[in-house]
């Protein structure tokens, strides 16, 4: 039986968070996802998220995710204590993802109708996943933590080289 089909998978995914515009990986923001993607794995990544990247609660931030419209729905109820008192968290849908829902969430979700957010198209991590799952063939069979530090190193190898670009 493959791994992929196996229940003796560690880790069975990850959660990111990337900057819309930049497409740099947020520090200490990814997490695994162990029994399917679970709304506690996107909480713990926004609350890195908003610990390493120094977001001012007056600018606020604006949260990009394929299901942000049940994700969104009872987050205050489950980390609202650990989230920055006065924060404004706007959420949208990308917009290749948000046509696969209903019509509501299309006028609602879109980053398009979203004052603020500018021209994004919401959908950074899809381009940051297809240069990760070069090195994904490697992680299969790697310790949990060489599988980390295989991560880590790609992601700050991706953020170095938009770096060195920025200034263009």
């Amino acid at each position: 039986m493959g791994m992929l089909l196996s229940k003796a998978c560690d880790v069975t995914g990850i959660v990111a968070f990337a900057c819309a515009r930049h497409g740099c990986f947020a520090p200490n923001s990814v997490a695994d996802l162990v029994l399917g993607e679970q709304q506690k794995n996107v909480d713990y990544g926004l609350i890195q998220v908003l610990q390493t990247t120094n977001v001012d609660v007056r600018q606020g931030i604006l949260v990009v995710y394929d299901i942000v419209c049940q994700w969104i729905i009872h987050l205050w109820e489950r980390i609202g204590e650990l989230l920055p008192e006065g924060l404004t968290l706007d959420s949208a849908i990308g917009l290749f993802h948000v046509h696969g829902h209903k019509d509501i969430c299309f006028w609602r979700y879109a980053p398009s109708f979203i004052p603020g957010a500018a021209k994004i198209v919401g959908e950074i991590l899809e381009s940051l996943w297809s240069t990760l799952n070069a090195v994904t063939p490697a992680m299969r069979t790697a310790s949990l933590a060489h599988r980390a530090e295989l991560l880590d190193e790609h992601m700050t190898d991706s953020n170095h080289k938009k770096m060195l670009g920025m200034g263009k």
